[in-house]
């Protein structure tokens, strides 16, 4: 049980927007946690991504979409797809406010969106300047329409 109650806690210290590290109190262990407030914490300006066997750096605003995929992360800019370390939800907390995140596979660049319209069965789907579709999932159409203005 206890064991369980530590696993917990890590991953909710994890999920923070922070960092953390172990500490001893009175022969107690515990965690020292140190929280960073979305004005302390630098948006992203590149992402570096990994083609075959090499590193490429990207400016943020050339990547069109981030997608998660068989627990993998990639990213697309209109030359090609890279894959990256970081999971959608450690890029969501740091890209910059053009990002918008639309499904839990997707966030897009919305400078990137030329437009949206709707799928057979009436879901949302935003289309990029590259001809890519994506599906807005429902737990995103609010956000979306929010963001987008309609």
């Amino acid at each position: 049980m206890e064991k369980k109650l530590r696993a917990d806690i890590l991953h909710q210290i994890t999920s923070l927007q922070g960092d953390w590290m172990p500490i001893e109190i009175n022969g107690e262990q515990a965690a020292l946690v140190v929280i960073l407030t979305p004005d302390q914490i630098n948006p992203l300006r590149i992402l570096t991504g990994k083609l075959d066997d090499e590193w490429y750096p990207v400016p943020i605003e050339q990547i069109t979409h981030i997608e998660s995929y068989q627990k993998k992360t990639f990213f697309y800019t209109e030359d090609g797809q890279f894959s990256v370390s970081s999971t959608l939800k450690e890029l969501e907390k740091r890209l910059p406010e053009i990002f918008l995140r639309i499904h839990r596979s997707y966030i897009v660049n919305t400078a990137k969106i030329s437009r949206i319209s709707r799928d057979f069965s009436s879901n949302l789907v935003v289309t990029l300047v590259d001809g890519t579709g994506l599906p807005v999932s429902q737990s995103y159409v609010n956000d979306v329409k929010c963001v987008l203005g309609f």
